[in-house]
């Protein structure tokens, strides 16, 4: 074969039909492509159950980690999977519980046939589910600061308040979290009252009676005591109250109610109330000591209520600055009018200006030339400007004075800019039916000092603190296992939480011009004229000096949530800008105020999925 020839014989293989090819290799193809696509629909069913699995299964587990949760948590998780039909796919659960902690494991897996995975030696496929979620409390420390201003009077909201505010200490003091989380219950109005115990530890400097012959007698003189401390009350008397102070600071610590007094009782205290004293005297075991006893209240008719001193009176008859809270919860017991003998229980009567007869020494007034304090009924102390630069607590020693600016509502109010001493800070309590009942016998007060209240929820999860916190420990108010809080900024095992709620903007700052006068303890700033008060601080200066503490909480991690509750666009705004973020911040209108404190105990109570 030439060459020629072998070149045509090639050129003819190369041109040989071949019909067939290109359908077969389509049916190869579309085989292939319904393989797949088979498998894709498999998939999907598979995907779409285990889904649906694993979105129950969460909800199960979510529900049985929740430490409010009472039932069995293998109970919760299998009754939750039978109400949606997947009682068989659960396997089993695992529970890991403490003090402070639950964990809840669940798992499970279902079979379901293929369709087209079968040509591929694939009868079925198994969708796991694996769900695990904890309900933690690590060490918590919450400052719960509360509006307490009059305005909280309207629309009832300080009725809504209460049950919001006591739920919530309900869902953060469990038996649980006992040990573990402490609360700070803040109540603000114009000021805050840390109290009288961190008041002396601040050195807080408490003003005198003004005494009209200051210069000693070198030869004191037998103490008279003519008992004309009172006026004859105009209308009748419908109640007294009678203070006493037993820890030498003339500040009342204990008071007792005398009530239910008939139309034909004396109006004219100064006849009966000699018998009252020593009979308190008698059955309070705290009161041992004729210097005890301090002055009473009056309050009768359409008269303003009004305080008498009797200890250290210079005035006679005329009223002095104290305490005129006649309403609410006392630091003492309460009595029917009826129920004393007066005549008798005088005849042991002794002054509290008449030196030691009382210990079975002479009558003369041997402390006559000690200064004796004003009886203030609260124990506010001034924070200046440059403290709202720092987280501490407060540094001055200046007495905020007593006063009332705008109108009252005895109903509901007591008297003061700054709060009584029965609504002082209640510190580093685990004692949930203390602060339940506090929460019960919160009264009104003034103004509103939003930036205080802030101050004073701050600085109580502050560290460098600690000091005062040891001091409160040592006097009784805050229990000794409590020793070394407040814990370390961002320490890794504790979370810190201001929970902050008010119902109007922070307001200015007054203050009287004459603060020991004793109108100031009678008749409103506003009612005495223009002239009679001044304005320590700016309303812009107070929405600063707050935004300054909100900022410092959000550098030292701790979390804010803020509740503007039947607000104003403005003072909703003042929130969201405190907040730790706009998430943690609520405005709400009437009963939401229940629901909002119930979502943030849950975000508190930290419940989550781990996986």
């Amino acid at each position: 074969m030439d060459l020629c020839q072998a070149k045509h014989g090639r050129t003819r293989r190369f041109l040989k039909p071949e019909d067939g090819n290109v359908t077969v290799f389509s049916v190869f193809m579309l085989l292939l492509t319904l393989v797949i696509s088979g498998a894709a629909v498999d998939i999907m069913r598979f995907e779409a159950t285990r889904a649906q699995m694993q979105t129950q299964m969460d909800r199960a587990v979510l529900a049985a980690a929740d430490l409010d949760q009472y039932l069995s948590s293998d109970a919760v998780v299998r009754d939750y999977m039978d109400k949606a039909g997947m009682e068989h796919v659960l396997l089993g659960t695992q529970i890991d519980w403490g003090l402070n902690h639950r964990t809840v494991k669940a798992w499970g897996e279902t079979t379901i046939p293929t369709y087209f995975l079968k040509m591929s030696g694939y009868d079925s496929l198994t969708p796991p589910a694996l769900s695990v979620a904890e309900e933690k409390i690590a060490n918590v420390e919450i400052s719960l600061v509360l509006d307490i201003s009059g305005s909280m009077r309207w629309n009832e909201r300080m009725v809504r308040l209460k049950p919001a505010a006591q739920n919530f200490v309900h869902k953060v003091m469990t038996d649980e979290t006992n040990g573990v989380t402490t609360l700070n219950l803040v109540p603000f109005a114009g000021q805050v009252n840390p109290g009288d115990i961190l008041f002396d530890y601040f050195r807080g400097e408490r003003p005198d009676i003004p005494d009209p012959d200051p210069e000693p007698t070198p030869d004191p003189e037998p103490v008279v005591d003519d008992g004309d401390y009172f006026p004859p009350w105009d209308q009748a008397i419908s109640n007294i109250v009678i203070y006493f102070d037993t820890d030498g600071d003339d500040i009342y610590n204990r008071a007792h109610k005398i009530e239910d007094f008939p139309e034909i009782a004396p109006r004219d205290v100064d006849d009966f109330y000699r018998g009252a004293v020593a009979y308190m005297i008698a059955h309070d075991s705290k009161l041992s000591d004729p210097g005890q006893f301090l002055g009473i209240s009056i309050k009768g008719g359409t008269q303003r209520t009004r305080y008498f001193q009797v200890k250290g009176d210079h005035n006679g008859p005329d009223s002095d600055l104290g305490p005129t809270s006649n309403r609410g919860k006392i630091p003492g017991s309460t009595y029917s009018y009826g129920t004393i003998d007066y005549a008798a229980w005088a005849e042991s009567y002794v002054s509290p200006n008449m030196g030691d007869l009382a210990a079975g020494g002479d009558t003369t007034d041997e402390s006559a030339d000690d200064p004796i304090h004003i009886n203030m009924p609260s124990s506010c102390v001034e924070i200046y400007g440059p403290e709202f630069d720092t987280t501490e607590l407060p540094l001055s020693d200046d007495y905020v004075p007593h006063f009332h600016h705008w109108e009252i509502d005895e109903e509901v109010m007591d008297w003061g800019w700054c709060p009584g001493e029965q609504m002082a800070v209640q510190y580093y309590s685990a004692d949930r039916d203390a602060l339940l009942q506090f929460i019960a016998d919160m009264r009104m007060h003034d103004g509103t000092g939003t930036q205080y209240g802030m101050k004073y929820g701050l600085a109580l999860l502050d560290p460098s603190n600690r000091d005062e916190v040891s001091h409160l420990i040592a006097n009784g108010l805050v229990d000794a296992r409590f020793e070394g809080r407040p814990i370390d900024w961002h320490d890794p095992e504790t979370e810190k939480y201001i929970v902050l709620m008010t119902d109007g903007q922070t307001t200015d700052q007054f203050r009287p011009n004459d603060p020991r006068d004793p109108v100031n303890g009678e008749v409103e700033l506003l009612q005495q004229g223009a002239g009679a008060y001044y304005n320590l601080a700016l309303q812009s200066t107070n929405k600063t000096n707050l935004q300054k503490q909100c900022d410092l909480a959000r550098q030292r991690g701790v979390t804010v949530f803020t509740i503007a509750f039947e607000t104003d666009d403005a003072a909703a705004a003042e929130m969201l800008s405190c907040a730790s973020s706009a998430s943690h911040f609520f405005h709400v209108q009437g009963a939401e105020i229940y629901e909002t404190f119930d979502t943030i105990a849950r975000q508190i109570n930290n419940l989550r999925l781990i996986q």
